[in-house]
């Protein structure tokens, strides 16, 4: 396992024999985006399932949804099954209006029955 703190976000790595879980929590900006884009390149480089954990995050911009994209191609072409998982709060609203939780095979959670 591989933790590392960040200006403003935290991540952990857990190695697997084929599978890696990446788990963030904070808040993921631009200032952090470089660094996150080369956390997702080099683990989807390095397994055959990859699992990003959300549930810490409590923030993310437009340039974070712009990596999540890149890593699902990424994922895509070297034959990586990419999974995003835990989004909760803002995070997950964003993920959901943008269509990325779609994309990467989670549809949105069903709407609260109207009271």
């Amino acid at each position: 396992m591989t933790v590392a703190t960040e200006q403003t976000w935290q991540w952990r790595l857990d190695v697997g024999a084929a599978r890696r879980v990446v788990t963030l929590s904070g808040e993921i900006d631009m200032s952090g985006a470089d660094r996150l884009d080369d956390l997702l390149h080099e683990t989807i480089a390095q397994a055959a399932t990859v699992e990003v954990d959300l549930a810490g995050l409590t923030f993310i911009d437009s340039t974070v949804l712009s990596i999540l994209v890149g890593a699902y191609h990424d994922a895509a072409d070297r034959g990586v099954d990419l999974t995003l998982v835990n989004a909760a709060g803002q995070v997950r609203r964003v993920l959901d209006m943008t269509g990325i939780m779609q994309m990467f095979g989670r549809a949105a959670d069903p709407p609260p029955a109207a009271i």
